[in-house]
């Protein structure tokens, strides 16, 4: 099992099932994700997702269980890599804040600017 594998799993279901979609977002392509997710079944010895013919109708209960466990490795996989890139000094990132309207018109923007200087790699 590879975290490739798991975040194409997490890729499929987010998709609405649809391949396609899912090897686009996750710039594959449609045949190497469908290998990966056999090999992925094959490793865990049943299917994550209940099949009409070559198409997914829907994802297993046992798939269910195995998307909840990838959605939390990947989440803290992407953990790793940011604490590994906050000691290595990069501050690179998203920053999202939620605040009154008020405040958003009258302390935010001198606050975000500095914000900016700083931090010219985190988009706010």
């Amino acid at each position: 099992m590879t975290l490739t594998q798991l975040r194409y799993l997490v890729a499929i279901a987010d998709s609405g099932l649809n391949i396609t979609v899912a090897a686009e977002r996750v710039h594959a392509t449609q045949p190497g994700l469908s290998k990966q997710l056999k090999q992925l079944e094959d490793e865990l010895g049943f299917q994550l997702f209940v099949r009409k013919g070559r198409s997914l109708e829907a994802i297993a209960p046992t798939g269910q269980r195995v998307l909840a466990h990838a959605r939390r490795i990947l989440e803290e996989a992407a953990n790793i890599r940011a604490y590994a890139a906050n000691e290595r000094g990069e501050a690179v990132g998203r920053l999202i804040i939620a605040t009154t309207h008020t405040q958003a018109r009258h302390v935010l923007p001198s606050a975000i600017a500095a914000i900016k200087r700083r931090f010219p790699q985190v988009s706010v």
